[in-house]
């Protein structure tokens, strides 16, 4: 996908929006508090193991291909820990795919960086690592609430930055950190979709 018209902007404008104003104050509630916590869990790790909250966030961006929340924290945490005591990652096992086990520990080794070339990752450890918010991770979920639909080819680098610019756009109209609206709209689409 190319950069989008002006016309598919509005499209997605609007879908944002109607989506928005299904939110329960639950789902808001739950939206702003989600990245909050998250980073809160890489202030965590940084205290305890003296690792950098932008590495912890790579590290659990690494291991979070289908893995739940809440395993995805313990593995980064056990990952973490197996780093630091000079365990191999051959000797220990995650809920996630072998080959991401291996990354998180190039990440922690410093023989790896995530950078803006993977727009998703790097808004993701943006977010949950330094709560920027001039970033948003923009999700299967996030388009398919744009699009109405799953992209299965994903996206572009410029429509990514439009769908990203927009929909922080769209979170300072309603007073909201741009990756505090990405997170209600990801918990009304996954109600809805």
């Amino acid at each position: 996908m190319k950069k989008l018209t002006k016309y598919q902007l509005k499209k997605v404008s609007d879908r944002l929006e109607n989506l928005f104003n299904l939110a329960s104050d639950s789902d808001i509630k739950s939206g702003i508090s989600w990245y909050k916590e998250a980073n809160e869990f890489c202030q965590t790790m940084r205290a305890k193991y003296g690792i950098d909250e932008r590495i912890v966030a790579s590290v659990v961006s690494a291991l979070s291909p289908r893995n739940k929340w809440a395993t995805n924290l313990k593995d980064a945490e056990n990952v973490i820990k197996a780093h630091k005591n000079n365990v191999r990652p051959e000797d220990m096992k995650v809920s996630t795919f072998h080959s991401n086990k291996f990354k998180a520990f190039a990440l922690l080794d410093g023989k790896l960086e995530i950078t803006n070339d993977s727009r998703k990752t790097f808004a993701f450890v943006k977010n949950v690592g330094e709560l920027d918010e001039s970033r948003v991770t923009v999700d299967v979920w996030h388009l398919r609430a744009c699009f109405g639909k799953t992209i299965e080819t994903g996206i572009g680098k410029l429509a990514y930055d439009q769908i990203e610019k927009l929909t922080i756009k769209k979170a300072v109209e309603v007073g909201l950190k741009g990756f505090e609206y990405q997170a209600i709209i990801w918990l009304v689409a996954q109600k809805n979709f």
